[in-house]
């Protein structure tokens, strides 16, 4: 052969090669891309069909729940007994559902009755009204609403439905499903997301530790098939490069996203270069070949020589590998065994050659899936372990923990097996000191919640000492006075015996019985604060008994002059009550509103009426010197209060709040504490019995 004649047959096939192996690469991508979308798309419409699934199981529920009586009449008297009735019922639907919770909402989005009414009572005075799933009911729509979720709680939907109560809207039932228990019913093998706003809704494993879509994808770039399709290829966050597939679900807002590595593709990419260069090669070889025969005995020479050093560089490989390697044959006997794994098991090649695999693992261990998968060594039901905790043993008997794998290596019509072992004794050690740490930690939270819980028993005990303390002062000085006025008097009344003048007699006597009754309006005022539930509930008009209580006051606002600014309205209005406690609602917070006003140089009282077809609210506002911020948050207390000692027992405002509450209804203050700009508003809230003919 002449060299000179060889260069352009050589430069031509590298060219032909370099040509054919960029298109068949690039077939072959392709190939391997469309594949993998189409898996995908058959992905993403499983894990959509499971969620509609998952979704259909629990969208009966509010309205299986609107459509009982009991609600129904919980929300049409929502008395006490209702409640605890609807409560039990969503309880026990709860737990049968197993939903997150449920709950009946009324048409000012309060909740009425709770499934977890006995652990959370708080969850009654959050209101609703503004929440998606409660206005879509309120229209008449079976309401669904997700919330996305944060640091504090979990993601949830939220499934509504109306309740109808004679053909009218009443309220709302309502069921929160936590998002953990929708993704329970997903397939958790593959890898996908449930997206809102960039917010990570749910995800698989390999995605739960995120939050957001950027914590997930650092990057991404579109590409084209050879059909015209494109397809999204993005870089993970935690590594490693995927096919991104996603659908927006048009009702739910949310993004279904499923990503498929793209490691296969790179491998049969990869693959594809090598047969095409192989190829390539061999046709090569066989131009070669056909053209000059004596580069055969050449090749073959240069091949031979680059298998021996690929066997080299392996046998290097596996001898200075840091892991444990070990061949078998099919029936488990030792074919190899590298330095690294006589080291673990402290064996030679000589002793352990032959030996049965069964000799490095601890016979405690060998049973379940080790000991199947052991057995099934050159059988067709063979399947692959892959780092498996178990014990191995030392020649000298000592055990040590290891990862154990064991795959199976085809060469041509013989089946052997390659075994890894991973010494993870150091990792042992800090999982120990991590639990013992972890223990620790634990015992000092214990005992710091004691001593907790034992300070705050020591604040309960010193906060009723303080308030029997104050109750006690109170009633002793109101006491106190009208027993040493009644003493005097008696001492005067035998005078006037013994003189025989009975006429200013009478005038004593009648002077000792105001007396008598001052100390029993204190006492009853005791009995009032401990006994709050009244005997006997009728239909009273509150805007007449407001006007009782400021006509029997209007002899003092006349000599205080206060200005009483009072636009009644002509109002048949009725709530359920007596009118004894609904006189000693008013009558208290005049006469307070008076006491307010006694220093003011301008004196206004003003008393303003408001109601809608469920309520009435009455205010009384003057314009005095305010309540501090302090004494606010204890202005409902019993046996506190801000007038001196001998002005009052400081049981009134905790008398009508109970009495208020009694009735089903609400008092609230609101007040700015100022000399000159001050004032206080108090505000009394009933609800009001529907008239007959109402709709």
């Amino acid at each position: 052969m002449q060299f000179p004649r060889f260069i352009p047959l050589a430069l031509l096939m590298l060219v032909l090669s370099i040509i054919g192996t960029t298109l068949v690469t690039q077939f072959v991508r392709d190939w391997a891309l469309t594949e993998l979308k189409e898996r995908g798309e058959n992905q993403l419409l499983s894990i959509i069909s499971q969620t509609r699934s998952e979704l259909a199981e629990y969208q009966y529920l509010p309205f299986l729940v609107s459509q009982s009586n009991d609600v129904a009449e919980l929300l049409r008297v929502p008395s006490p007994d209702n409640i605890a009735r609807v409560s039990r019922y969503l309880e026990q639907t709860n737990l049968v559902a197993g939903t997150t919770a449920l709950f009946v909402l009324d048409t000012q989005g309060n909740t009425r009755a709770f499934s977890h009414w006995r652990a959370q009572q708080n969850f009654y005075k959050v209101s609703h009204r503004n929440q998606g799933y409660f206005l879509q009911a309120l229209e008449g729509q079976q309401g669904i609403q997700v919330t996305l979720p944060t640091p504090q709680r979990e993601g949830a939907i939220y499934l509504s439905a109306p309740v109808y109560v004679l053909s009218r809207l009443r309220g709302v039932a309502t069921v929160r499903l936590d998002l953990g228990l929708l993704q329970a019913g997903l397939d958790q093998t593959g890898q996908y997301l449930f997206s809102k706003k960039g917010q990570i809704l749910m995800a698989s494993k390999r995605f739960q530790t995120a939050t957001e879509l950027q914590d997930i994808v650092k990057a991404e770039r579109t590409t084209q098939l050879y059909d015209g399709s494109e397809i999204q290829q993005v870089e993970l966050a935690q590594g490693g490069r995927a096919l991104l597939q996603a659908v927006i679900l048009d009702d739910l807002g949310w993004q279904v996203s499923v990503l498929n590595d793209l490691g296969e593709v790179v491998r049969a990419q990869r693959n594809a270069t090598l047969f095409a260069i192989a190829l390539c090669i061999v046709i090569s070889l066989l131009v070669f070949l056909l053209r000059e025969r004596q580069l055969k005995h050449i090749s073959r020479r240069e091949t031979q020589q680059a298998l021996e050093r690929s066997e080299a560089r392996q046998r290097d490989i596996i001898n200075t590998a840091q892991v444990g390697m070990i061949t078998l044959d099919n029936q488990g006997q030792v074919l190899f065994i590298n330095p690294m794994a006589m080291q673990q098991f402290s064996e030679s090649m000589q002793r352990i050659q032959g030996a049965h695999i069964d000799q490095l693992i601890a016979p405690e261990m060998l049973q379940g899936v080790l000991k199947k998968t052991l057995s099934r060594l050159g059988s067709k039901g063979f399947a692959p372990l892959i780092a498996m905790e178990t014990v191995g043993k030392r020649s000298d008997s000592s055990h040590f923990p290891m990862l154990f794998s064991i795959k199976q290596m085809k060469r041509e019509a013989s089946a052997n097996y390659l075994v890894t072992v991973i010494d993870i004794t150091p990792r042992k050690r800090l999982e120990r000191a991590l639990q013992e740490a972890n223990d620790q930690l634990e015992h000092k939270v214990h005992e710091r919640t004691q001593a907790l819980k034992e300070a705050q028993d020591e604040l309960v005990q010193a906060e009723k000492m303080a308030a029997l303390g104050r109750m006690s002062s109170a009633v002793v000085h109101e006491l106190n006075q009208p027993l040493t006025a009644l003493r005097t008097y008696i001492a005067i009344c035998r005078k006037l015996i013994e003189q025989n003048q009975t006429a200013q007699l009478e005038n004593n006597l009648e002077l000792i019985n105001d007396l008598i009754s001052r100390m029993a309006i204190l006492t009853r005022q005791l009995k009032t604060f401990a006994y709050q539930k009244p005997q006997h509930m009728a239909p009273v008009d509150p805007l007449l008994v407001l006007d009782q209580v400021l006509s029997l006051l209007k002899g003092r606002l006349e000599q205080q002059q206060i200005e009483l600014v009072y636009l009644r309205p002509e109002l048949n209005l009725q709530v359920s009550g007596d009118s004894a406690r609904l006189e000693q609602i008013f009558l208290n917070l005049v006469t307070n509103a008076c006491d307010a006003l006694s220093e003011t140089e301008v004196a206004r009282m003003e008393v303003q009426v408001d109601h809608n077809k469920e309520r009435v609210e009455i205010r009384v506002i003057d314009n005095g010197s305010g309540i501090d911020e302090q004494s606010l948050s204890h202005i409902f207390e019993p046996f506190f209060t801000t007038k001196d000692i001998g002005e009052g027992l400081g049981l009134g405002l905790s008398i009508i709040r109970s009495i208020v509450r009694d009735l089903q209804g609400d008092i609230r203050v609101d007040s700015r504490a100022d000399s000159r700009n001050g004032y206080t508003c108090f505000t009394v809230t009933l609800p009001l019995i529907r008239q007959a003919g109402e709709s």
